[in-house]
């Protein structure tokens, strides 16, 4: 978990100064309105001096700003962030079944919100590990590490707390990620339960058993 803690950290950093980018963005944007609508206002009026100051006064902040806008590309790729995340997603199960280290957003060459994205669906992907196994009654040992990640990929996402603008819609899917995750504590719950009354019911026959056959 140390190293997607690290990750973590590092997301959330480029999202501080991509949100940093965005709110100078929408305040000089604000400021651009303004002074258009004025603007437009004298040259009803006919003072063509002050609307042309304040045009002037514009242009340079919508320079500043389609500028300040080139550094916000990952915030811009909606039409490459499905298959972006659902590569990541298979990687993160790759990882997780091998038993080999998670790899960066670097390592996989992919914009760090496809990254992020990826590893919400890859919960969906940890719960089914989960009922696979349950339903197999194999390994507990691989539903009890399934688990545990979940929760801690959960807490990691509660990290990344930035405009739905910036990330995505990300605050829903970790919704998403946390009610899946209490449903999986759950049906785990149940599973170990009957588990449970299924090998003490064991015990019992074969006790009884013992008994008839020690009978003379």
């Amino acid at each position: 978990m140390e190293e997607l803690q690290t990750i973590f950290n590092e997301i959330c950093g480029e999202l501080t100064k991509a949100n940093d980018v965005r709110e100078k963005i929408l305040s000089l944007s604000r400021l651009s309105v303004q002074k258009s609508s004025h603007a437009i206002k004298y040259l009803h009026r006919g003072d063509l001096q002050e609307a042309e100051k304040l045009i002037s006064e514009n242009k340079a902040l919508i320079i500043e700003i389609n500028e300040l806008s080139n550094q916000m590309d990952q915030i811009r790729f909606g039409m490459i962030l499905t298959c972006n995340q659902e590569y990541a997603e298979a990687v993160f199960l790759h990882s997780f079944l091998t038993q080999t280290p998670f790899p960066t957003y670097t390592d996989l060459q992919i914009p760090y919100l496809g990254y992020i994205h990826g590893i919400t669906d890859f919960v969906g992907e940890l719960r089914r590990v989960v009922l696979d196994t349950l339903r197999k009654e194999d390994d507990i040992e691989i539903v009890v590490s399934a688990l545990d990640l979940m929760d801690d990929l959960y807490t990691l996402l509660l990290t990344i707390d930035f405009p739905d603008s910036l990330t995505y819609n990300l605050r829903k899917k970790t919704d998403f990620v946390r009610n899946l995750t209490e449903r999986t504590r759950g049906d785990v719950t149940l599973a170990l339960n009957r588990l449970q009354l299924v090998e003490t019911f064991k015990e019992i026959l074969e006790h009884k058993s013992s008994i008839v056959t020690k009978k003379p």
